[in-house]
């Protein structure tokens, strides 16, 4: 199948490189990662949605979070249809009492425990 004058326009045109970041973290861990060396592809129209994606996917990963190892003993399996669990982790040792995301479930039934990795 021939490709199309506006595909052909679409493939030719000009890239543009649009970038995020928060200065805030880069002063408070100047020797971290950026996502420079492998940045995200991503396929825009415009400039304008391309800064409204970054801007969004900036909210989600530009938002310093603490990742804590919780262990419970007792075997909790978490059932696929349900989604992951959620959690509100306490703990006043590390001066933290907030919602956090649940992001690796291990399930140990030889101990009877159940380790959750959180962020929060």
């Amino acid at each position: 199948m021939p490709a199309l004058p506006a595909d052909i326009a679409a493939g030719t045109r000009s890239a543009r490189i649009e970038t995020w970041s928060d200065p805030d973290m880069k002063t408070r861990y100047p020797n971290a990662r950026d996502g420079s060396e492998t940045p995200s592809p991503a396929y825009f129209d415009s400039a304008a949605n391309a800064v409204t994606a970054l801007v969004a996917r900036g909210a989600l990963i530009g938002v310093e979070r603490r990742r804590f190892k919780v262990v419970v003993d007792q075997l909790v399996i978490p059932h696929p249809e349900l989604g992951m669990p959620t959690v509100t982790l306490r703990d006043t040792e590390q001066a933290v009492d907030a919602p956090a995301i649940v992001c690796r479930v291990e399930c140990q039934p030889e101990t009877e425990q159940t380790i959750y990795e959180v962020m929060a």
